[in-house]
């Protein structure tokens, strides 16, 4: 069991809560995509969050979560292949050969949002982690961080292939 001093407890209450946030708002952006790729990417968004608040939640217990590495990111699911031409994310096949690049304005705002929100992630969980150094927590972190770069690369590649850099985007 991890004694954990008053200055970490408070950084892993702030994780918790911005993973809650995070859980929160891509259920939400699930509900509210029209593309149903995208509303698959928020679903497997949600689980890969809610694995990561579980991670929190035991280091808040003082006991080094179990990390189980066995259990691909959604992006790399099912022998996942990009090219310029198509990706295949788990059960999601986007191709850019189509010249329609059909999406929903509300989508790619989203989609930036959820971008967003994955970088402040990333860099919380980083910021966190320095103040973690030499603790049992340090692989937890380590996993957590790397997937959020994954997280970072499923929705990039998604826009990437829906062409939603193609164009100016209006708020």
């Amino acid at each position: 069991m991890v004694n954990l001093s008053s200055k970490e407890r408070f950084l892993l209450e702030g994780e918790k809560y911005q993973q809650q946030l995070a859980i929160d708002k891509y259920n939400d952006y699930a509900l509210q995509s029209h593309d149903p790729d995208l509303k698959s990417l928020f679903s497997n968004l949600v689980k890969i969050e809610e694995k990561h608040l579980k991670i929190v939640d035991e280091m808040l217990e003082g006991n080094n979560p179990t990390i189980n590495k066995q259990e691909l990111h959604p992006y790399y699911e099912n022998n996942t292949y990009s090219s310029n031409d198509y990706l295949n994310v788990g059960n999601m096949t986007l191709t850019s050969m189509d010249d329609n690049y059909s999406y929903q304005d509300g989508d790619k705002i989203i989609c930036f949002d959820a971008l967003t929100t994955e970088e402040l992630l990333h860099s919380t969980y980083s910021a966190s982690s320095l103040e973690f150094k030499n603790t049992e927590f340090n692989n937890a972190f380590k996993y957590i961080i790397d997937e959020k770069v994954e997280n970072l690369k499923y929705i990039n590649d998604y826009m990437n292939k829906k062409g939603m850099y193609n164009n100016t985007i209006y708020f």
